[in-house]
């Protein structure tokens, strides 16, 4: 059971109703996973900082077991900045 946890300092109201559905959809599609094995958590209003600014960010980790080398992790990174900034207005490089 693949599990990806997002820790972000945008306000849980912020955060659209649908979106584990659209990130489950996603990775069990990157991942080549059914989506009954996937487990998302989404974790708003965080204490947060990056680079010292406490504007928008995210701090996310993805596990597997399989499909985790270094080209599958600029994919699977990139898949997830891009839903990050699309549903959470989160900037891809925070």
């Amino acid at each position: 059971m693949p599990p990806y946890i997002a820790n972000t300092n945008i306000s849980k109201d912020k955060v659209p109703e649908y979106f584990t559905g659209e990130l489950t959809q996603q990775l069990s599609k990157a991942l080549g996973k059914p989506a009954q094995y996937l487990a998302i958590q989404i974790s708003p209003d965080q204490v947060m900082s990056f680079s010292g600014s406490t504007d928008p960010c995210a701090m996310c980790f993805l596990y597997s077991t399989e499909k985790m080398g270094e080209q599958e992790n600029k994919v699977y990174s990139k898949l997830l900045c891009d839903l990050l900034n699309k549903q959470l207005k989160t900037p891809s490089k925070r």
